[in-house]
């Protein structure tokens, strides 16, 4: 089945179909229109026929009664653009078998028909314009004996006024009702995709959403109740997942305790040194390991929140620290959020950006949806090609980005776990002045 160019088809599914119903549709109306006129034409004809079988049969029983040397002349006085008599040698044509019955069963017997003929369509003049009714001859017997070949001429019937704005509105009418019929059956049978389209966005900032109603029909509650299925299987291998995360690095702690106590007894102070480092990097690496398993699995409830009084607290104590920091933005900017998980949030991002940049600017912008959140630093920025990388658990680039070394490659994904959870996204893009940018966007207070 030949199929539309890809460039020629619309992006969206909803005006596919909705363009293949109005076609199909204008399609079968077209040949229900041409199939309706085509048995006009034959009923009309039928019609004509019945018509002119009735007039030719009341001439020829009036002829049948005038003795034979009158019949002609009463034929000649009639309207000589509908009657005439012809020699029986022209008397040709095509059958018309419904004429030559309907004469049948009208003369019964009194005048013999022998044939019933369909004459050819007479040329277009200026007296007699096409179309005209087909015109017709009947040959036959009277009952004397004496042949005959009478033609019979319809006259062109003048047609009915018929206002010409009325088909032009009527076709308008018909095709915008269709139109509009089409797009609400689209939209009603898509509006169970969207919902879920909806749902699936929303479980992939919060996995704790909740399920889709299993309403409607047989196939959308079906289609709604794999998918709650498919949404508490992904729970239950994310909360095991996080579960053994936490153990791991929670039973981690006492081992460590137990080597830092164990440390105490060694002489050597470089051999001290150098175990103390690991062990403390190994904690850092538990730390940030529960923290993580906290950001996957948080159980903090939302609370409407003054965000840009949040950012200004978060640049003030950052400054009374002695932390280069400042807040740029508006307060008494409302969001439903979690308070902690945003505050956590954005001090890991301001400690990356005091750590790779220097210094952090926070800065705040708002739409009429969404809040948009800047964490901007002036440091070295990172690789185009790995700023989505450097979100994932465990991945530093320490060697493009400072030349310490240390870190658990945590942080980030901590930060984007949080504001995931809030139902906002980070984003982290390199300024064209030099350094990196995170960006978040939160949904704004309805």
């Amino acid at each position: 089945m030949p199929t539309l160019p890809s460039r020629l088809m619309p992006n969206s599914l909803a005006m596919r179909i909705f363009l293949v119903l109005l076609l199909g549709i204008l399609v079968a109306a077209a040949l229900t229109f041409g199939l309706a006129q085509q048995d006009r034409r034959e009923v009309i004809a039928h019609f004509h026929a019945r018509e002119n079988a009735q007039r030719i049969a009341d001439l020829l029983r009036m002829l049948a009664t005038l003795p034979p040397a009158q019949r002609r002349k009463a034929v000649d006085e009639l309207n000589p653009a509908e009657w005439r008599a012809m020699p029986l040698a022209g008397c040709a044509g095509r059958p018309a078998p419904v004429l030559a019955q309907g004469l049948e069963e009208r003369l019964g017997g009194r005048v013999t028909i022998e044939a019933a003929l369909r004459l050819p369509p007479p040329e277009a003049s200026p007296q007699h314009p096409p179309p005209r009714p087909p015109a017709v001859a009947v040959r036959g017997r009277f009952a004397d004996g004496e042949p005959f070949c009478i033609t019979h001429q319809g006259q062109r019937r003048p047609p009915p006024q018929i206002e010409q704005w009325r088909f032009p509105l009527n076709l308008a009418l018909f095709v915008t009702l269709l139109a509009l019929v089409c797009w609400l059956a689209v939209r009603l049978a898509l509006r169970p995709l969207q919902r879920m389209a909806a749902a699936a966005a929303a479980f992939g900032r919060d996995l704790r959403h909740p399920p889709l109603p299993t309403s409607g029909p047989s196939e959308v509650w079906q289609a709604a109740q794999a998918f709650n299925v498919m949404q508490e299987q992904v729970r239950e291998v994310m909360a095991e997942r996080t579960q053994i995360l936490a153990a791991v690095t929670h039973d981690l702690k006492t081992p460590l305790t137990r080597m830092r106590l164990r440390l105490e007894a060694c002489t050597d102070p470089a051999l001290r040194e150098k175990l103390g480092g690991d062990l403390n990097a190994m904690q850092r690496l538990v730390d940030e390991g529960l923290e993580l398993a906290r950001s996957l699995e948080s159980s903090e409830a939302a609370a409407r929140l003054d965000v840009g009084a949040l950012l200004a607290s978060i640049a003030d104590d950052a400054a009374d620290a002695g932390q280069p920091v400042r807040y740029e933005g508006p307060t008494g900017v409302l969001a439903d959020c979690r308070p902690n998980g945003l505050r956590r949030a954005i001090e890991n991002l301001v400690d990356n950006a005091l750590k790779y940049g220097q210094d952090a600017e926070i800065r705040l912008e708002t739409t009429t949806d969404a809040l948009h959140l800047r964490i901007l630093d002036h440091g070295p920025g990172i690789a185009e090609a790995n700023l989505a990388d450097v979100l994932r658990p465990f991945v530093r680039l320490e060697a493009s980005r400072s030349r310490e070394s240390g870190g658990t490659g945590l942080g980030l994904t901590i930060a984007s776990n949080l504001i995931a959870a809030q139902g906002g996204t980070l984003v982290l893009a390199n300024r064209p002045e030099g350094g990196l940018e995170a960006h978040i966007t939160l949904p704004r207070a309805g």
